[in-house]
Parts: structure tokens; sequence; C-alpha cells
């Protein structure tokens, strides 16, 4: 008996099974039956002729070997023989014949209790799933199994799962979970000196900084991955490092060698039948000529990597090449066919959503959020002005909608279609806020830099007006908006659309809130609307900015003749339009003085600063609440989150964290105080999962609105409170001076009780600040979002 490793090759990521030891048991009778030699001897060809890379003839071999073992009543061989049929079959594409034969697999090692077979069915299940885009299953069936051979101890297997876990999040845009996964996987086959799999491991590893675009330290790891294929003689571990290599080739612009490398891998793929790494080839080859405006040839392999990616089922290799092919449509000038393609694409993309958690739909929507982007740029160019605002509400804020629908009550969520608001619904939505939307929608070009903004503006009467801005005509940008609004900062990474990098933003540093700045800013994103905006400052305007422009100061931004933005307009801020018709779904209570709760100065719980300012804050508030502040060690974690779930105001002045304490991918935190039941560290994600009734929530601290830029908005503190049903939410973008925060505060309130409108409130506070403490870094931090 043995045990011998399978591998499967997932274009860019190499996901490893393992197949059974299969037993030999005695006949039951005297007939002339075949022995067990007899049949161990057809298996043990047909490991042969996959290690040859013969899949036909492995198939037939292995169903010959299956009757021989089913004649001999031998179950626990039967299993694993139809275990590695459904692998052969999962190597063809043919994955749902592969389904098949492994669940009949694990039905019989369940039969049998037999632990270790078990977790190798759930894998080479995960496996199939993982390649059809099933991702929610196939992670469920990889964590199980990942449990079950931790508790046998069996080291080899962990490898394998870890390794075929981190594909996934790898698909997933999860970068950074894949990353430790595969190195953890890594160290196992070192450890175990597997070179085969340490060199599936390295190509992997390289394959992740490829999708980060990080070439240059990809490189050197892919050859020595090719390295150690060549020395064991792995047909398939060459072919599939020779394209990734190419990869890396035609990513530096050394087109020639790219195609070279791209052909060497591509025949070495069809002698040994891996198709998904030859529609790989195909749609990479694709991108080469397409790079080189040679788009009838991109064309060309785009097509065939998409009928044979098609053809095995590849729905994630299918959105790819389907986007890939409606690019170079519309570079090409074919502009109804790109139309299609992408529409199809967006389609395709999609029904790879359901089931993930919130953190992976962001990851993954970060992945194709070009996509949506390029489809605006198409039906712009067929005046198609309205279709595209369509697509720019469907291309952001998705994940966040489906969370704030879940906190409606049910009849409610009965009235309304989460799916993406049609043009006739934005115009109802419009008309219903009785104000003027502004919607961005930045796009980028092919090395991620900002080349246009699209906005477009919908007037309360349902009229739609959409202009554009070449950002390549302001210099001063530099690459994009992102630096400029936040330059200073060296804790930023760079976001860019075409990769799905994260965007991770601390802050804009205070000493970057220029006059000339906020000048710059508003001749970009407001002087070419400005004709379209209300003409009287009672009229509100709800902003819906897009990835870096949810960091500007809309009502700090100034004209030529030194007038802010404020000072025009009463101002909002939402992520999406459909985010703004949810939240005014939310249930309104009357305020009641019985229902404010004010938060100040708590007792860290880290070693953070105290904030004896705030504590002064929260009486002086609390005082114009007519209620009691919560200050110092009476400002429990628990004791607060009891009193937030009914309070219809809440003032928080105390610390906001960013850090990523529970390991959710959500950053940010609350301080307060600790106690015996709780650390006092209120983070995102069990802010999430609470349900407050707030009409309004204040988090007067410094940078909370601040997070990690995504298609979905701020994944921050701001968008987890909304989340969690408060439906209005003031929050800082910078540093501001504890002084000054109480002044405005405090006139905020007081304009409040005149006057129940939060936006009209807040404009009255800034405009008093304003003739008081001018330096909008004073008081341009502070943005209503609701």
């Amino acid at each position: 008996m043995r045990r011998r490793t399978f591998f499967f090759w997932f274009y860019g990521t190499l996901l490893l099974s393992f197949t059974s030891s299969l037993g030999i048991n005695k006949p039951n009778s005297a007939l002339a039956l075949p022995t067990p030699q007899e049949a161990m001897k057809l298996y043990e060809q047909a490991n042969q002729y996959i290690d040859q890379g013969n899949f036909t003839q492995a198939l037939t071999t292995l169903k010959q070997a299956l009757s021989q073992f089913q004649v001999l009543g031998d179950q626990l061989s039967e299993a694993g023989i139809l275990n590695d049929i459904g692998l052969v079959y999962r190597n063809q594409g043919q994955y749902e014949t592969a389904l098949e034969y492994g669940e009949k697999a694990l039905k019989i090692r369940q039969h049998l209790n037999d632990q270790s077979a078990i977790a190798q069915s759930l894998t080479n299940i995960a496996q199939v799933y993982s390649v059809q885009g099933n991702y929610p299953q196939a992670i469920e069936y990889f964590e199980t199994a990942l449990k079950i051979v931790k508790n046998l101890g069996e080291t080899q297997s962990q490898g394998y799962i870890l390794n075929n876990l981190g594909g996934v999040y790898q698909n997933l845009g999860q970068y950074q979970k894949a990353h430790s996964s595969f190195e953890d996987s890594l160290s196992i086959f070192q450890q175990l000196k597997q070179p085969r799999e340490e060199a599936i491991l390295l190509n992997n590893i390289a394959s992740n900084y490829v999708y980060q675009r990080q070439y240059e330290p990809a490189k050197p790891i892919f050859e020595k991955a090719l390295a150690i294929s060549q020395k064991l003689g792995d047909q398939q571990g060459i072919a599939q490092n020779l394209v990734n290599l190419a990869a890396v080739y035609d990513r530096l612009e050394q087109y020639p060698k790219a195609l070279e490398f791209y052909q060497q891998g591509l025949e070495l793929a069809t002698q040994v039948e891996d198709l998904s790494l030859i529609g790989q080839a195909f749609n990479n080859m694709g991108t080469v000529y397409r790079l080189q405006q040679q788009y009838e040839s991109a064309i060309n392999f785009y097509q065939k990597a998409l009928e044979v990616r098609t053809q095995i089922g590849e729905k994630l290799g299918i959105t790819i090449t389907l986007n890939n092919l409606g690019v170079a449509q519309f570079q090409s000038g074919k502009l109804p066919q790109a139309t299609e393609t992408l529409y199809t694409a967006i389609h395709q993309f999609e029904t790879l959503r359901p089931g993930l958690n919130d953190e992976n739909k962001i990851a993954l929507f970060e992945r194709f959020a070009n996509t949506y982007s390029i489809l605006q740029q198409v039906l712009i160019s067929q005046n198609q002005i309205e279709k595209a605002l369509e697509i720019s509400e469907r291309g952001r804020s998705r994940a966040f909608v489906e969370l704030l629908a879940k906190n409606l009550d049910p009849e409610d969520i009965k009235k309304i279609d989460v799916t993406p608001p049609n043009i006739n619904q934005i115009k109802q939505i419009a008309q219903e806020q009785q104000s003027t939307l502004v919607e961005y929608s930045i796009v980028v070009d092919e090395k991620g830099k900002n080349s246009e903004l699209l906005i477009w503006v919908i007037s309360p009467t349902g009229k739609i007006d959409f202009r554009s801005v070449d950002l390549t005509q302001f210099p001063q940008l530099g690459d994009n908006l992102l630096t400029f609004i936040s330059q200073g900062n060296q804790d930023q990474r760079i976001n860019n659309a075409l990769t799905g990098i994260d965007t991770e933003v601390s802050n804009i540093p205070e000493r970057d809130i220029t006059h000339k700045k906020l000048q710059d800013l508003y001749q970009i994103i407001i002087e070419p609307i400005a004709d379209l905006l209300p003409k009287t400052p009672e009229e509100q305007v709800i902003f819906i900015p897009h990835q870096e422009l949810l960091l500007v100061p809309f009502a700090a931004l100034n004209d030529a003749n030194g007038r802010y933005l404020i000072e025009s307009h009463t101002i909002r801020i939402n992520p999406s339009i459909q985010a703004l018709q949810l939240t005014r779904q939310y249930p309104t209570f009357q305020h009641s003085l019985k229902s404010a709760l004010v938060v100040g100065n708590p007792k860290m719980p880290v070693n953070i600063r105290s904030l004896p300012a705030s504590e002064n804050e929260a009486k002086v508030i609390a005082n114009l609440l007519k209620t009691q502040p919560l200050i110092g060690e009476k400002a429990t974690e628990t004791a607060v989150i009891n009193l937030m779930k009914d309070a219809q105001l809440i003032h928080l002045a105390t610390h906001g964290l960013f850090d990523d304490f529970t390991g959710s991918g959500l950053p940010g935190a609350i301080a307060l105080s600790p106690s015996n039941q709780a650390d006092g560290l209120l983070t995102t994600a069990e802010i999430m999962n609470l349900k407050l009734n707030a009409n309004l929530l204040v988090l007067s601290a410094c940078n909370t609105a601040s997070g990690k830029i995504t298609s979905d908005g701020v994944l921050g503190l701001s968008r987890a409170l909304i989340t969690a049903g408060v439906k209005n939410l003031i929050v800082t973008l910078w540093s501001v001076d504890d002084q000054r925060t109480m002044e405005l505060m405090q006139t905020f309130y007081q304009e409040f009780q005149q006057n129940p409108d939060y936006a009209q409130a807040l404009r009255q506070a800034m405009l008093k600040m304003i003739k008081t403490h001018p330096n909008p870094k004073n008081w341009g931090a502070f943005i209503l979002i609701g």
C-alpha cells in the first residue's frame, strides 16, 4: 500500500489534493474472482498513467480497478478508486462528474468512519467547488477537513489543505490571507523534504505577488520553482511555471519574451491535457497582444480562452476573460460588442458572490471593480448616460447595501429590492429625499492612474445631468487623487482598481489641509457642476463620493473667491444612492431628553493618552441635552453597549482606533473603559452585531471617518455604526483640536434644539466657526453621513 500525491493546477494557483491508501482485503468466496493483487496492479498502472499526464488511459484503468474492488467487496479500496476517478475528471475540467464520484467516495468513507479518508474526500470536493466559484462551500469543506487532520496529527495533509485554502483566498482577493496560508504550507513541505510540493508552493507565493503587481519579488521565486520542476521532470509543473513567468515578462512589457514563454507553456499544457492552464495561457497571450494594440489577435486569443474556460466551467476564469475581451473590443472601437461582453462579465462575476461573508464579498468585488468602470466608459462613449449611472450604482456598496437590508423589519424588506436600482428608482430616490444627488465615479487607466472623473447630478425633479473631468489635465494630482488628498502620510498603500490592492487610510494629516489644496479640489470636483447645484443654501446636496473622494472635506472646499462650499450649500455624504434609500427606511423616533447617551474620556483600555478635554465636552453636551454623562471608569464597554441599544441620540467623546483587533478584515474600535465583562475595545465587528435605533450618533474623536477605502465604501467605524442601525452619523476626517471640537459641538446642539435638522445644524455650527476660527482645519473635518 502507498499514498501518492495527485496534483491539480488552477490558473496561477496550484491546488494540491491527495488520494487514498488502498487496502487489500481477502475475497469472500472461492468463486473465480479477481484477486486483490490483480486489482492493485491495475491501480498502480493507473498511477503511472497519471504521473505521465495520460489521463484518458488513467480513467480507463481506474474504472477497471474499481469494478474488481467492487466484486471483491473491498469498500475501503472502492472509495479510494472513486476518489481518484473524481480527481482525474476534475483535472480534465469535468467538474460535475468529479463531484459525483467525490460524493460517492465520501459517503462510503463516512459509513466506514475513516476520518483520514473523510478529510481527503472533503478536500477534493472543496477543490471542485473552488474552481466552480462556489467559494463559501469550498471554504467550509476545507476548514472541516483541516480540523480533522489537525486532530489526527497528519502534518502532510495539513500542508495540502492550507495550500488549497490559500488558493481560495487568492481568488477572493484576500492576498494577505493567501500569503499566510501558502507560507505555512511551504514550511510543512520543506520540513518533510517534498520538493514537488515545495515547487508548487513557491509558484503560488510568486503568483500572489503578481496579483499585487509586485513583479520583482515574484520573478526569482518562479525561477526557483521552475528549476525544481525541471529537476523532477514534472511536465505539468514546468508548464505552469513557464506560463506564470511569461506573465511577469508581459507585466514588465517584455512582450517577445513573454510570448515565447507562453507558447512553450501552452505546448506542454496541451501534452498533459491541462485545460485550465491552456485557458490561462490563451487569456494571457490575448493581453500581450492587446497591450501592443494588436486587437484582432487579442480578441482571437480571448475567444479561445473563453471557449476552454466555458468548457471546463471555470467561473472565475470566464469572468476574467470576458472582462479582458470587453476591454479589447472597447479599445478597438467595437462599442456594441464591448457593451454586451462587459454586461455578461458583470453578471458572471455577480454569480460568485452569494453565500460569501461580508469581508470576502468586499475583497472579491475589489478584483472586478474596474469592469464596472470600463462599462461606464463604454456606455458614455455611446451617449448612454443614464445606463452608465446605473452601472456606477451597481459597482459600489453592494455588500454594505446587503448588510443594511438585514436591519430592516421583515415587512419592510419585502417592499424593498436590494438589487441595484434602475434609473427610474434613482430618480424616485432623489425626489423622496428632496435633495440634489451628486454621484462621482473615478476611472483608472491600465497602470492604475486616475484618468477621468465622471459626475452625475440628479435634481429633486428627477432631471439628470452629466459632466466629466479629464484628470490628466491636473499635473498636481500626480498618479491619483489619494496621494493628492492625503499627501505626506507615509502610511498609505495606494489604491489600484485594476488589481484590487487594498487602500488603507489612517487619516489626512492636518498639515495638508491647505487653502491651495482645497481650491484645487474645488476646481476638479465642484466647479464642473457648480451651475447644476441648488441656488439657495437651505436646499440639501447629498454627495455620493467614490473611492478616494470619500476622504474629501466637501464643506471646506472653496472657490476662486475663497467662498467655502458650506457657505452656499447644506451638505450630506453617503456611499451610494441605494444605501441612502435603505437608511431612510430605518425607523425614526421623536427625540426625548431621556433617550440621549453622552460619553466622555473613558478610562482608556490600552496604552493611550486620556482625553481630559473630552470630559469637559461631554459635560457641556450632557447639560445641553439635560442628561447625565458617563465619565471615566463609569463609561465601561458593557454599560455603554446596554445604553446605546435604546438611545436615540448618542455622543461619544473618546478615541477612535484603527487596528484590526479581531482579524476580521474590518479595522477600527471605539475606546471605552474596561471591566471584568469586557476589554474596553468596542470593535467594528462587535458594533455590526448590535441592534441600534439612534437617529444620530456623533463620534467626536480624531479621524473617525477613516478606515480602508474600497468600492464598498470606507471600511471602519462609520460603516459599522450605520450597519448597526444608526440613521445619521457625524464623524471626522482628521485630527481636530479638542477646544475647537467642543465649540463646534456645543453650537451644533444649540442649533439642533432650534431646528431639528442635522445637516442644517451642522452647517450653522460651521458658519459660526468660520467667523471665529476661519482656518478649515478647525471645522472642516466634520462630515454628516446619512
